[in-house]
C-alpha cells in the first residue's frame, strides 16, 4: 500500500512540473524571446570617398559606428577605403533608414554633417552602402547595393565587382584568372555588377589574379593587379577605388572584401 502511495504521489509531482513547465512556456515566454534571433537588414558600411576626412555612422539620429564614449571623447571614426563593421553585418531595423555621415566633434571644432539619405531596408536581407563622390565638391552620396548571398552552386564562389572611382569617365573590364565575364565588363561609376561564379581555388593551391582595364582594351592596370584565393560557397566583391591620375592616397587602387 505504502508502495502504491508512493507511485501516485511520483505521478502527482511530475504533473505539477509538468504543468508549471508549459505555464512558463506560454505563447510569449521570455526565455523564448531572449533566445530569438534578432530580426532586421543586414548593413555594411563601405567609406570610398578618395579626398574624405574619417567620418562616424548615424542611423536614425542614433550613433551607429565607432564606440561610443563619455564626452568630450570622439567616437571611433572610419576611414578613407575602410568598412563597418569589418566582420559580417549590422542589423538594422527594417523600413526607411535615415543614414547620415558626419565628421564627430572634437575639441573646440563641432560636428560637420557630409552626407544624409535616406536607404530603404527590407527585413532579412543584406546590403552594402558606399559613400561615394567628392568631398572637395561636395558631391557625396549614398550607393546602396543589395547583396544577394545564397548560392545558387555550393561547389562555386562568387565574385563581383563595385565601381566607386569617383573621376571615371568610362567603364572597366574586370577578369579572374584572365576570364572577364560578360557581367563584370563595362562597370561605371556608381555601378555594381551581379555577382558571378567561379571556380574556387584548392586548399593549398596558388592565388589567381585579378585584373583590371579600361573597358575594351587589352593591357591590364599596372597599380591595379592583385591575387584572391576565393573558397567555395563564398562571396567576395571587388572595390575599384581612387581616382583616376590620382597620387598617393588617392590612387586607382582595387581591393577585395568577402561578404560572406
Amino acid at each position: 500500500m505504502k508502495k502504491f502511495q508512493s507511485i501516485i504521489k511520483s505521478i502527482l509531482l511530475a504533473g505539477a512540473l509538468s504543468a508549471g513547465l508549459f505555464a512558463c512556456i506560454g505563447e510569449s515566454s521570455d526565455q523564448l524571446t531572449i533566445v530569438t534571433p534578432a530580426a532586421g537588414a543586414r548593413v555594411k558600411f563601405h567609406h570610398m570617398v578618395s579626398d574624405g576626412p574619417g567620418v562616424s555612422i548615424l542611423v536614425n539620429d542614433r550613433q551607429f559606428s565607432g564606440v561610443l564614449t563619455v564626452a568630450p571623447a570622439s567616437p571611433g571614426v572610419i576611414t578613407y577605403g575602410n568598412i563597418y563593421p569589418a566582420v559580417d553585418y549590422a542589423t538594422i531595423d527594417a523600413g526607411s533608414a535615415k543614414v547620415e555621415v558626419v565628421v564627430p566633434a572634437s575639441g573646440s571644432n563641432q560636428q560637420v554633417s557630409l552626407l544624409t539619405g535616406t536607404v530603404p531596408l527590407e527585413a532579412n536581407k543584406y546590403y552594402s552602402v558606399f559613400a561615394v563622390g567628392s568631398a572637395a565638391t561636395a558631391t557625396l552620396e549614398p550607393l546602396v547595393v543589395e547583396d544577394k548571398l545564397t548560392p545558387a552552386d555550393t561547389s562555386k564562389a562568387y565574385i563581383r565587382v563595385v565601381n566607386t572611382i569617383v573621376n571615371a569617365t568610362t567603364g572597366y573590364d574586370v577578369g579572374y584568372n584572365g576570364t572577364y565575364a560578360p557581367a563584370m565588363t563595362n562597370v561605371g561609376y556608381k555601378k555594381a555588377s551581379d555577382f558571378v561564379a567561379i571556380t574556387p581555388v584548392a586548399t593549398g593551391g596558388a592565388a589567381l589574379p585579378v585584373q583590371v582595364r579600361l573597358n575594351g582594351t587589352t593591357t591590364n592596370l599596372a597599380p591595379a593587379t592583385f591575387t584572391l584565393s576565393p573558397i567555395k560557397g563564398r562571396f567576395y566583391t571587388i572595390i575599384l577605388r581612387g581616382r583616376v591620375g590620382g597620387t598617393g592616397t588617392q590612387a586607382l587602387t582595387i581591393g577585395a572584401i568577402t561578404n560572406r
